[in-house]
């Protein structure tokens, strides 16, 4: 028998076992990080959709009305409005944690009311108000 090849035999196999364990959990994150990406990609586009109908709709005036489907998944969460200068953006969130905020210029466009959280499949609708003396878009969720 050739004491040679059993001594190297241990050793090719520690070597990939080693190089196994320094390569699972790098393909674990980067699969993980492409996940959360294009969970974030998805929901920016959903925002733009609903950035867009609120500025067809601020620009058609008070009265006008359009309605959006969206769809969110992976986790992802829109958040409309806000208080201050949260009220002209919406927010992306990932779990905990807001990846993007859209702030809606040219023309500034006021989400009125209190913050609206989308997560799922939601029908909402976007109308041009005067409320107390404010023009701006209110959201609300129609389903």
């Amino acid at each position: 028998m050739n004491k040679k090849g059993m001594i190297g035999f241990p050793m090719r196999l520690a070597v990939t076992f080693l190089i196994l364990a320094i390569f699972v959990p790098v393909a674990f994150s980067m699969v993980d990080g492409l996940e959360k990406d294009s969970a974030a990609s998805a929901a920016k586009a959903e925002a733009e959709k609903i950035a867009g109908a609120a500025k067809r709709t601020y620009y058609s005036g008070a009265g006008s009305t359009e309605t959006i489907s969206i769809s969110l998944s992976g986790g992802s969460c829109l958040v409309i409005g806000g208080e201050g200068s949260e009220s002209y953006s919406i927010s992306i969130l990932l779990g905990d944690n807001v990846v993007e905020k859209m702030y809606l210029q040219r023309p500034s466009v006021r989400f009125l009311g209190d913050p609206l959280y989308l997560m799922g499949n939601r029908v909402i609708t976007a109308e041009c108000v005067i409320d107390d003396g404010t023009y701006g878009v209110k959201v609300v969720i129609l389903d």
